[in-house]
């Protein structure tokens, strides 16, 4: 939709589950990348369970790409606030439908690669750690920052309900050594997003990108 390489489908996603049922699924991620989504209304709720229960699909994961745009850093003050309130709300309605990760994108426009903006972020992802622990909700990061600085980051936020989620080929995309980022930040990663990109470049099909697979899946057999 839109060239963009994922996206929430507002007018198909009922058929997303008969999809993932005949495909061989069991779970598949939510996308919330805009206010009107359905996970956001309690009859949205009552229609996403009717349809994950018909089709024995489970909902995983949320990815909120919402706060690439709406960020949790860098903004006046009233809309970060509304801001934090929207993930306050979007915590809630997961905990409705047994969704148990939410995850934050920190990369391209939402980069937390200044110092500054990666403290405020932090200020500010505190402030509602308890409504994500009172909902059994972990809170996923996925940032481009070099793996030592992330570790720190993590070590910094020090709370059981933040995780990390992983993606390979935004990894490969940074440079990064998966067996160095895997090495460090073993204990942190919750979720994994499998994805193909080029060195230094963009997100291409399965198979055409730069990510070794074969390595990928061996480093995360070895760390269980």
């Amino acid at each position: 939709i839109n060239q963009a390489i994922q996206t929430f489908p507002k007018e198909t996603w009922k058929d997303e589950f008969e999809k993932a049922n005949r495909i061989g699924f069991e779970k598949i991620e939510w996308i919330f990348d805009y206010q009107k989504n359905p996970i956001m209304e309690d009859d949205g709720v009552k229609e996403i369970k009717k349809y994950s229960e018909k089709y024995d699909i489970e909902i995983n994961s949320i990815c909120a790409d919402y706060f690439m745009e709406k960020k949790l850093f860098a903004e006046s003050s009233i809309d970060l606030e509304n801001n934090l309130q929207m993930l306050k709300k979007l915590i809630e309605q997961c905990h409705k439908l047994g969704i148990s990760i939410i995850e934050i994108p920190l990369v391209d426009s939402s980069t937390i690669d200044l110092e500054k903006n990666e403290q405020e972020f932090k200020h500010n992802i505190e402030s509602i750690l308890s409504t994500a622990k009172n909902h059994n909700m972990m809170i996923c990061l996925e940032t481009d920052l070099e793996p030592d600085r992330f570790l720190r980051l993590l070590m910094d936020i020090n709370h059981p309900n933040v995780k990390i989620n992983y993606d390979i080929g935004n990894s490969t995309s940074n440079g990064y050594d998966p067996e160095i980022e895997l090495s460090l930040l073993k204990s942190w990663i919750m979720n994994i997003h499998v994805k193909d990109r080029l060195n230094y470049g963009n997100t291409v099909p399965l198979g055409n990108g730069n990510v070794d697979f074969g390595q990928f899946f061996s480093l995360i057999k070895k760390i269980n």
